[in-house]
């Protein structure tokens, strides 16, 4: 996992940016928001720079969706392009349908379903925290647990680890 792209830089993807950051990641975190959350990922530190969906797909080794879940439902079609070296993951709170849209996406990347079980009542990437996930637990949902020992998958389990969660 050397390049991550979040998109929907908000609590969560903002959170996972400065965790990420605070872990020692040294690769580029880029983000695909709104202009708002944009600026303020920038300004806070949870990302380097925003970019277009698909420059994230064509460039990034971790594909993390923080977004609602008719968002999230939305972008995974658009993911194709993504190679079979990348993993895509998502942090939303309901795991079957977006599950369903993965396999029925037919995705070259790996998809790893995941969510942490973090938050409050704040939102936007102005009240992220690198902290936010620390001594909390954070589910991947893998279909098979085979899944789990791909190198993008264990290397961001690796980083989950690193990051207290």
């Amino acid at each position: 996992m050397d390049s991550v792209a979040i998109v929907g830089v908000g609590l969560i993807g903002g959170s996972f940016g400065l965790a990420l950051r605070e872990a020692g990641f040294a690769g580029p975190i880029v983000g695909v928001s709104s202009e708002r959350s944009i600026a303020e990922g920038v300004a806070r530190g949870a990302i380097d720079r925003g970019v277009p969906l698909e420059e994230a797909v064509e460039t990034s080794s971790l594909l993390y969706l923080a977004q609602p879940i008719s968002k999230i439902l939305e972008v995974i079609p658009k993911l194709g392009g993504a190679g079979s070296g990348t993993l895509i993951t998502d942090a939303g709170s309901t795991k079957g349908m977006i599950a369903e849209k993965a396999r029925e996406s037919k995705l070259k990347a790996q998809f790893l379903g995941g969510h942490p079980m973090a938050g409050k009542e704040s939102r936007g990437a102005g009240a992220a925290e690198a902290g936010l996930f620390r001594g909390r637990t954070y589910f991947v949902t893998p279909r098979e647990v085979s899944e789990l020992d791909t190198p993008v998958a264990s290397a961001f389990v690796g980083w989950l680890r690193k990051m207290g969660a």
